[in-house]
């Protein structure tokens, strides 16, 4: 492994040598590319830690002292992780274009425009006095310390420059980049396009909600009285869920968790232990970020995933020259200059950009509207803070402190404890809109100029006081449910408005994780087993209720179509990498998604806004969805699904295709992967898809997603993967050793056991 790593290395640097037209995307090969130095000892201005490398190359630091073990992490993450952190950073401050070129100055734009910098910075001057702000500030100098002293790693060695030096702003920039990812949707303005292309009869596809009873919470005949004190609310992406012990072979809870994230190498997830003066603290952070944000303690563990809610909403506005109009008055928008540095053939070059604000937010131009962009991102949040509590937490009250302080992204968190202790709570800021004094959906655009639909207590790039959100103590949540379990499906809340169907999670995921958990309660005790196979889960719900729609044509079907048809009869809706019933599905689904809505393809309407999966299922057999316009016979569902498995078959056989794990294939791409690919994850078929607990999947741009973390606690034996390894660089031994226990569903133990190799800060 090393001398094939050593051996892309020569072949790389080669290949810069040779190839002048990469020069756009990486300046000419310099530096000495060999493995970062191992140092033991390495200078702490703040006092020992010890910190051991075990096996998995998880880092297990030991201290007595809060700032010199943030020096420590500091320092390690940027050994392992520093080019990650630094194109986290770089994307965020819109200055990708000035290291990789031209490519990239689309995107500097659009991150300019929107100013997560300076939201950034109004976080960190409110957390200034906070207990935070010295073990941010240690973080940093940590951080620094290895920049200013070290080789850097290879990539900046073959892209030719020096990351800047990081600050505290830095690591609250990885927690907005973070939020804007999970939260950053632009679905209003696409609402506004669909209907504008396409007329009313179109939004009968965008619900306000998808109608089902899969909801996170829910009335159900085997949970018990803990749904009472939320009746009179009408009750309240990624997996977890927890349950009590009165359901475990130990009789403790047992907690699970995978976040669905992009799949990226490295990992977007970097794992860590803490141990500070006794006190243990194991699980995943983000590289730049200092905590544990994912994880468990001696006493507690928590997991999230994304509520989708819709914390983000544009506003246009009546223009007179350069003044937009707000209330009455004509305003200038807040306009700075800046400077974009761009790498071209010919040297750096820069160019000047606008930036522009108005009393809502950042003002962009997007999908054909010029409007400013509210989110609740772009003030002072306070998540670094709800994090460090969390990490440090004892018991459920001190937990609950926490979750207050929690603002982007919205989180469905489960929470288990050593005491019995279960809970859910999906912790965020909320906001609620007004027009004409009335509660209002933010599925719109709002006319800005009238005021309308703005969040009362927020203020963009500002301090916010929040008065105007849903306050937390009215956020719905179960203290102590016998199970519960969320995968991004709707919440199941009406009393205020928290996203349309949209801005959730088709229900199937949810269904699968409530089925089996219920017939696992019915029949025993569950163990970590049990959750293991529950997480490797490929049964399909999306199959079992669309196969019929296949099979329902099969009088029409010639002998060939039938002889594909008999192997979805018999197929047991799982999808796995050999089965050949689940290729003939996936594809066939592909195809009867777009044949149905091929009116959007038509005026210029890519996938991205086409509507849930689970609208398309409960469409009437003959909707007008499914009738062809261009044809004079008029079509039905079986129709359609006919034609599908016909263009279906044409592709299997065209492509070669076998089984689905010809189609379905793990292929994880390295930043530069267009010019060596040695960087790369090895690639292999994958089981799983989109919709089965056993998440992978292919996205839309090209890149692929699934459970970026698995997380099994039962606090007596805990399990964890990540999709990966935990060292970035590439010569490293943990470069990609746990990719294979990941993609194949298994895991290694996850304890508070310290060992390894020893380096010593002090």
């Amino acid at each position: 492994m090393r001398w094939r790593r050593f051996v892309a290395v020569l072949a790389f640097a080669i290949l810069i040598y040779l190839a002048s037209n990469y020069l756009t995307l990486l300046a000419p090969f310099s530096g000495t590319l060999w493995p970062l130095e191992e140092k033991k000892e390495i200078k702490n201005p703040y006092g020992k830690v010890e910190m051991f490398y075990d096996e998995f190359g998880v880092p297990h630091f030991v201290a007595e002292n809060e700032k010199a073990l943030a020096f420590a992490i500091g320092y390690v993450q940027a050994k392992d992780r520093l080019f990650q952190m630094d194109l986290y950073r770089r994307m965020m401050r819109g200055e990708l274009s000035e290291v990789f070129g031209e490519e990239f100055y689309e995107s500097d734009v659009f991150y300019r425009k929107m100013d997560f910098a300076r939201s950034a910075e109004i976080t960190w001057e409110s957390l200034k006095d906070s207990e935070i702000a010295e073990l941010l500030i240690a973080y940093s100098e940590g951080v620094n310390h290895f920049i200013e002293r070290e080789k850097m790693p290879m990539e900046f060695q073959l892209a030719n420059y020096k990351p800047k030096k990081w600050t505290p702003v830095d690591t609250l920039l990885i927690a907005k980049q973070i939020a804007w990812g999970l939260t950053g949707n632009f679905w209003d303005l696409k609402r506004a396009v669909i209907l504008e292309k396409l007329g009313e009869k179109a939004l009968e596809l965008y619900p306000m909600s998808l109608g089902h009873e899969h909801t996170i919470i829910r009335v159900n005949k085997s949970f018990v009285d803990w749904m009472k004190s939320f009746e009179s609310d009408s009750s309240f992406g990624s997996n977890n869920w927890v349950i009590s012990g009165n359901f475990t072979t130990t009789g403790k809870p047992m907690l699970a968790n995978d976040p669905h994230l992009l799949l990226t190498v490295p990992p977007v997830w970097y794992e860590m232990h803490i141990q500070l003066n006794g006190f243990n603290v194991r699980g995943v952070t983000f590289p730049g970020v200092g905590m544990i944000i994912i994880g468990r303690n001696d006493f507690l563990a928590w997991g999230f995933t994304n509520v989708g809610a819709d914390v983000i909403d544009f506003y246009y506005y009546v223009w007179n020259g350069s003044k937009y109009l707000y209330k009455g008055q004509w305003l200038e928008p807040e306009r700075k200059v800046e400077k974009v540095r761009v790498k071209t053939a010919r040297g750096i070059e820069e160019r000047e950009l606008v930036v522009e604000k108005t009393i809502h937010g950042a003002l962009i131009e997007r999908y054909g509207f010029r409007v400013a962009v509210a989110w609740t991102g772009l003030t002072n949040t306070s998540e670094a803070l709800a994090i460090y509590k969390f990490n440090y937490a004892r018991n459920i009250s001190d937990f609950i402190e926490g979750l207050k302080f929690f603002s982007v992204p919205a989180q469905n968190v489960v929470y288990a404890d050593i005491y019995g202790n279960t809970m859910y709570y999906p912790a965020g800021k909320y906001p609620i809109r007004l027009v004409d004094g009335k509660e209002v959906p933010g599925n719109r655009i709002f006319n800005g100029s009238a005021g309308e639909g703005e969040w009362r207590g927020f203020r963009a790039f500002g301090f916010s006081t929040w008065e105007g959100f849903i306050p937390f103590e009215e956020i719905p949540h179960v203290i102590n449910p016998d199970y519960i379990a969320t995968a991004n499906q709707e919440i199941g809340y009406k009393k205020h408005y928290l996203g349309d169907a949209m801005y959730f999670a088709d229900p199937y995921r949810g269904m699968r994780i409530n089925e089996v958990l219920e017939e696992l309660a019915a029949k025993k005790k569950i163990t970590a087993e049990d959750f293991m196979n529950l997480q490797r889960d490929t049964k399909s719900k999306v199959a079992e209720y669309f196969v019929p729609f296949i099979l329902e044509a099969y009088p029409n079907m010639d002998e060939k179509l039938r002889a594909y048809a008999e192997n979805l009869k018999n197929w047991d809706y799982r999808m796995e990498k050999d089965s050949k019933g689940a290729l003939i599905f996936a594809v066939w689904l592909e195809k009867f998604v777009n044949e149905t809505f091929d009116e959007f393809f038509a005026v210029g309407l890519d996938k991205s806004y086409l509507p849930r999966l689970y609208v398309l299922q409960n469409l009437p057999a003959n909707s007008e969805w499914f009738d062809d316009k261009r044809t004079e016979v008029v079509e039905t569902r079986s129709d359609i699904a006919l034609r599908a498995l016909n263009l279906a078959i044409q592709e299997i056989e065209k492509k070669n295709y076998k089984v689905y794990g010809d189609l379905n294939r793990l292929a994880l791409k390295h930043p530069f992967t267009k010019v060596l690919n040695y960087f790369d994850y090895p690639s292999k078929p994958m089981d799983g898809d989109e919709f089965t607990v056993f998440n992978f999947r292919r996205t839309s741009d090209g890149y692929q997603a699934g459970s970026s973390w698995r997380m099994i606690v039962t606090f007596e034996k805990d399990y964890c993967v990540i999709p990966g390894g935990n060292s970035g660089n590439f010569f490293s031994k943990n470069y990609d050793d746990q990719l294979i226990l990941w993609a194949e569903g298994k895991y290694k133990v996850c304890d508070f056991s310290v060992r390894g190799e020893r380096i010593v800060f002090g």
